[in-house]
């Protein structure tokens, strides 16, 4: 993770300039996550990057929590909030941000899961944190399912320092896992196999 952590810190003001290649796939994982919220909601996002979304759910709910452990990527997080009063940002994992157990609404994970040593955990610890009738929002880059040249590309790049640790499940062993933490699936959307998964899982009541 130290490794992955300079990598981010060291690409986050290039990060927040990028542009999102997909609108309209965006706009839609946007709608649907907003159609979940209510207006009291308490939601944690982990692994927010410099923000954006977070930000942009804001007018939708209570309060959201927005951790990212790139300090870089939080202190770009933090320049953003300008008036936004129900939105913190927080340097942190997710295994170790120390909220207890139901205390969120929702929980988002965000191009997220594919980059982390252990997904497995980290989906554990949502449906932890998750309220009851709670909801995980996930979107997840499946490499296992991509092709072969890539595959094969992305542990060597890792090795060298070029790009951040990547995991190869697939879609299928990303809902397994999802089922196996007792999430109930109920959304499972992706345009393509070169996109990322989008996922919305309910801790049963």
């Amino acid at each position: 993770m130290t490794r992955s952590l300079g990598f981010w810190n060291f690409i986050a003001k290039k990060y927040s300039k990028d542009k999102i290649a997909d609108m309209e796939t965006y706009k839609r994982k946007l709608e649907q996550t907003q159609a979940l919220f209510s207006s009291d909601d308490q939601v944690l996002e982990f692994g927010c990057g410099t923000g954006s979304t977070a930000l942009i759910h804001a007018p939708h709910v209570g309060h959201i929590t927005a951790t990212d452990y790139s300090p870089k990527m939080i202190d770009i997080a933090r320049s953003k909030l300008g008036e936004v009063s129900n939105v913190s940002f927080e340097v942190a994992t997710l295994e170790d941000w120390t909220a207890a157990p139901a205390s969120y609404d929702v929980v988002m994970g965000l191009n997220i899961l594919h980059l982390l040593p252990d997904h497995r955990g980290a989906i554990a610890r949502a449906y932890e944190l998750l309220k009851p009738g709670g909801y995980l929002v996930t979107s997840t880059a499946c490499i296992g399912e991509m092709n072969g040249v890539l595959r094969a590309i992305l542990p060597v790049a890792s090795a060298l320092r070029v790009l951040p640790y990547v995991a190869r499940f697939t879609l299928d062993e990303l809902e397994s896992d999802l089922r196996a933490a007792g999430f109930d699936i109920q959304t499972s959307w992706r345009p393509s196999k070169m996109n990322a998964a989008f996922h919305i899982c309910r801790k049963p009541d």
